[in-house]
């Protein structure tokens, strides 16, 4: 497995940038690179997958993945994240309100790479949290929605100890 770029995200997590090596591959594959196997066979050997395995489906995305799934009323927030062979995590997120949303799953076609789990959380509770601090303070109908999904979001950040 080649070495990727380290970049920061936020909160502060080192992650491997994809994305050079990434579009290296779709160029070779011209513009229906995401309807070629052999792509998709360079792409997911960036993430250390290689035929022998069998954690990603034919577009590429990972199965299973594990998710964090919360809701306050009509706000849900959803972060989806897998780990390749390697040991690289994939991390995607989801959300909704009354007026919007925005989804997608963990993939191969992800452009930065998580070198373990907590981190994969870490950024993804840290996108969902912003994203609905944003909607709770513009006075959107959902915003007090937002404002609860944003407390149950941080409580995940720092789960409790659990009581014997």
């Amino acid at each position: 497995m080649r070495e990727h770029p380290r970049i920061i995200i936020s909160p502060g997590v080192e992650a491997l940038d994809l994305r050079k090596a990434q579009n290296e591959i779709r160029a070779r594959y011209g513009r229906a690179y995401h309807v070629n196997e052999h792509c998709l066979r360079d792409v997911a050997a960036l993430w250390g997958i290689g035929p022998e395995h069998d954690c990603i489906n034919d577009a590429g995305v990972f199965m299973p993945y594990q998710s964090i799934d919360l809701r306050a009323g009509r706000c849900s927030a959803e972060i989806r994240y897998a780990a390749s062979p390697s040991g690289l995590w994939a991390m995607d997120t989801s959300h909704m309100t009354a007026t919007s949303g925005n989804g997608s799953s963990p993939s191969i076609w992800n452009r930065v790479a998580f070198e373990s789990e907590d981190d994969a959380r870490a950024a993804g509770l840290y996108a969902l949290i912003e994203l609905f601090r944003h909607i709770a303070a513009s006075g959107r109908p959902e915003a007090g929605e937002a404002s609860k999904l944003v407390a149950l979001l941080e409580d995940e950040r720092t789960p409790q100890l659990a009581l014997f």
